[in-house]
């Protein structure tokens, strides 16, 4: 299979197979992510707070979390690491094929999973109505301070 090498802004040559596949790569690393996380986050609930269920929901918000924000944050590497120079969040940012609000809410969602388990060991109890609310108030707090330093 031949690809045709396409000419970026400074005139290089540029593989769009290349950035395809790393697409790809990136998003298969996001699953990959998201499905360590999901079990991983339901297995501390289910051992260390002794509640399969509070683990699970734990589970799902880092597995989704994960899943959103690896493919982005490989994305801003790989955009930041591509720029010779100095180059600012946003306008590297502005050079991921993935949605920066997805991949900021979805750390958000990451960073609420640990806030749960958080307020579960902090209770000492593992109560959905406590923890659930908490996790998506810091999720929301994470996406909103993200849009915002991200200037979107």
């Amino acid at each position: 299979m031949s690809s045709t090498p396409a000419s970026d802004a400074d005139g290089a040559a540029v593989d769009e197979n290349d950035a395809h596949a790393n697409e790809r790569v990136f998003r298969l690393i996001g699953i990959g992510g998201g499905a360590t996380s999901l079990i991983a986050f339901t297995a501390v609930g289910a051992i260390a707070l002794e509640s399969l269920a509070y683990g699970a929901v734990c589970g799902v918000f880092a597995g989704v979390g994960s899943a959103l924000f690896l493919p982005w944050f490989l994305g801003l590497s790989a955009a930041q690491e591509a720029a010779d120079g100095e180059v600012s969040l946003s306008d590297a940012a502005d050079g991921v094929p993935y949605s920066a609000q997805r991949g900021v809410f979805g750390l958000g969602l990451e960073i609420g999973a640990v806030v749960m388990i958080a307020v579960a060991l902090t209770l000492d109890g593992a109560d959905l109505l406590v923890g659930v609310p908490a996790a998506l108030a810091v999720a929301l707090a994470v996406y909103f301070v993200g849009s915002v330093a991200l200037g979107r």
